[in-house]
């Protein structure tokens, strides 16, 4: 938010409250009205370091790597007032802010599949607190199958960020264009539709290996369990969580 002399306001929230620089960064884009695209590299650096200095004053602790972060923006601030080369004018240089704004677009993207989880558990606790009087008929009980829970889909996501991003074949240069959520689903939707039984979970995340790409494709699959076209279920023998369309009751 911008005061009358046009100049950005620093956050009155504690340096504790934050997750991290990443998470910083981003509150102070937001409040400047930012491109996160097109960052304004010399404003968010002087706001960043007044923000540090502010904490400082306040004889809070700052951990290295928000010490880290400031170090590198002013980095990156000196490497854009640098002239561009002569052999360079030909080419497009490289941006300096790129691999920054990479970082804040996935860390982005993480909020964004926490915050839709934290609301997909927050719904599902509503409905199981009301009673049962109170339940229109014929509305599902849950777009969660008895037995599964939402830390459960936290942790199998996790697993599967982690083990999809360690597997990525060396010689994988391919990047494809970005997929939306809404393309997504019609993706996982299709997949479903092609076999004749339940999809196991990790298997809806093979083909997906940046984390943006594994990201839409959880955001999407919590997205047809609201619209209550898939179910999500889990076994009682192996606790692999299994895929399914909604009207199938192969589970």
């Amino acid at each position: 938010m911008k005061n009358e002399n046009n100049k950005v306001t620093l956050p009155n929230v504690k340096i504790a409250e934050f997750e991290g620089p990443l998470d910083l960064l981003l509150h102070l884009i937001r409040i400047a009205e930012m491109d996160i695209y097109d960052i304004q590299i010399s404003l968010i650096t002087e706001q960043y370091l007044d923000y540090l200095h502010s904490q400082k004053e306040l004889h809070l602790d700052i951990a290295g790597e928000y010490l880290l972060m400031a170090a590198k923006l002013t980095e990156i601030k000196g490497r854009m007032l640098l002239p561009i080369e002569a052999e360079d004018v030909e080419e497009e240089p490289d941006d300096p802010r790129d691999e920054l704004v990479d970082q804040l677009v996935e860390y982005q993207q993480y909020q964004e599949a926490s915050a839709a989880l934290k609301e997909f558990e927050l719904e599902r606790q509503e409905l199981f607190s009301r009673p049962a009087a109170d339940i229109p008929e014929g509305l599902p009980i849950s777009r969660l199958a008895p037995g599964v829970k939402v830390s459960d889909l936290e942790k199998a996501f996790k697993k599967i960020v982690a083990r999809q991003l360690t597997s990525v074949p060396v010689i994988q240069t391919i990047q494809e264009d970005d997929v939306s959520v809404a393309d997504r689903m019609e993706m996982v939707v299709k997949q479903i539709h092609d076999v004749s039984h339940p999809l196991l979970f990790t298997t809806l995340f093979k083909n997906s290996y940046s984390k943006s790409e594994l990201v839409t494709t959880f955001l999407a699959i919590l997205e047809l369990a609201k619209d209550e076209i898939i179910t999500i279920f889990q076994t009682e023998d192996t606790n692999e969580i299994y895929i399914n369309n909604r009207n199938d009751k192969n589970e």
